[in-house]
C-alpha cells in the first residue's frame, strides 16, 4: 500500500498504559482513527518513515485523547499493519511514482 498526501486512511492501533519508568506498560485495547494524510517525512536517523494526519474521528479505547480536527503524527510502523485506504487524491499515481524515485534515490 502506497501512502501518500492527500489520502484519506482509517487505522486501528493498540492503546497502552502511560509510560512509567522501570514499568512496562500495559495493552488496555485498540482504537480506530479516521484522517488524511498532510505531510509525510523519513527520518535517516532511526529509519522511520512518518506521517502527519488531520483527524476527522476516533473510537474506541481512549478515543477523547484524540481531538477531532487536530493534527497527529504516526509512525509508518504504526498505519500499514491495519491500515484501509479510503480515498486517494486526484494525482495519486502521480505522487506514488514520485515518492519511488525519492526511495530510490533519483530525482
Amino acid at each position: 500500500m502506497n501512502l501518500t498526501v492527500g489520502c484519506k486512511v482509517e487505522w486501528t492501533e493498540s492503546v497502552y498504559t502511560p509510560y512509567v519508568e522501570g514499568k512496562a506498560s500495559e495493552f488496555v485495547g485498540e482504537r480506530t482513527i479516521t484522517g488524511r494524510i498532510t505531510a509525510e517525512g523519513y527520518a535517516k536517523k532511526t529509519n522511520y518513515h512518518f506521517f502527519t494526519i488531520h483527524v476527522y474521528g476516533a473510537e474506541g479505547v481512549n478515543a477523547h485523547e484524540i481531538e477531532a480536527e487536530s493534527k497527529i503524527v504516526r509512525r509508518g510502523v504504526v498505519l500499514y499493519p491495519k491500515c484501509t485506504l479510503l480515498a486517494t487524491p486526484a494525482n495519486y499515481e502521480e505522487l506514488v511514482k514520485e515518492k519511488a524515485l525519492r526511495k530510490n534515490g533519483s530525482s
